[in-house]
């Protein structure tokens, strides 16, 4: 239901991009990702949104190292890059996957703001939403998922939704960037 709200405040894609080997991911990082997250990869793929918030995908790009992709290459972006960096500031509240609870990088927006899962619990369905907006340098716990995130941002409920993707008549509303097979 919330992928087709979404799907009528985005619109159909313009682009169609290579399916995701979802199936694949529990043996190579130890977690299947949340449904409303790959329902949407698998039909919009990586896009921004009011060419400002970023939704990154898993893909088969080597990150900046050159030697890890897929679905390892999508975790290490959090447990190596942006969520330890600020795991590591004594205000933060919570661990980095893969310890209990820990964050997880789903997105990000051009004023520097992360958008994470926490991981808690074994059901990724369940996962909520935190988000650290860096110029409030201030945390916030959406107790909603991926899909109820987006929906809460683009009509404008969620409280923060004008620092995650303000609206911008520049810009499209939907920019495909990649996916599985391709990134921008």
């Amino acid at each position: 239901m919330e992928l087709e709200r979404l799907v009528r405040i985005l619109g159909e894609p313009l682009r169609w991009p290579t399916a995701t080997p979802w199936e694949h991911s529990l043996a190579e990082v130890g977690f299947v990702f949340p449904a409303d997250y790959r329902e949407f990869v698998d039909r919009y793929g990586s896009i921004r949104v009011n060419g400002e918030l970023s939704v990154w995908v898993p893909t088969l790009r080597p990150d900046g190292g050159g030697v890890i992709a897929g679905f390892p290459g999508f975790v290490r972006a959090t447990t190596g890059g942006i969520a330890a960096e600020l795991a590591s500031d004594s205000d933060c509240p919570y661990p980095v996957h893969p310890e209990p609870g820990g964050l997880l990088s789903w997105g990000s927006n051009l004023n520097a703001d992360q958008f994470f899962w926490l991981t808690e619990g074994k059901d990724p369905d369940a996962w909520p939403v935190v988000a650290f907006y860096r110029s409030l340098e201030e945390w916030d716990r959406f107790d909603g998922g991926f899909a109820a995130f987006l929906l809460a941002v683009l009509d404008g409920t969620y409280a923060y939704a004008d620092e995650v993707a303000p609206a911008n008549p520049d810009e499209p509303l939907c920019r495909y960037q990649g996916d599985w097979t391709w990134v921008e």
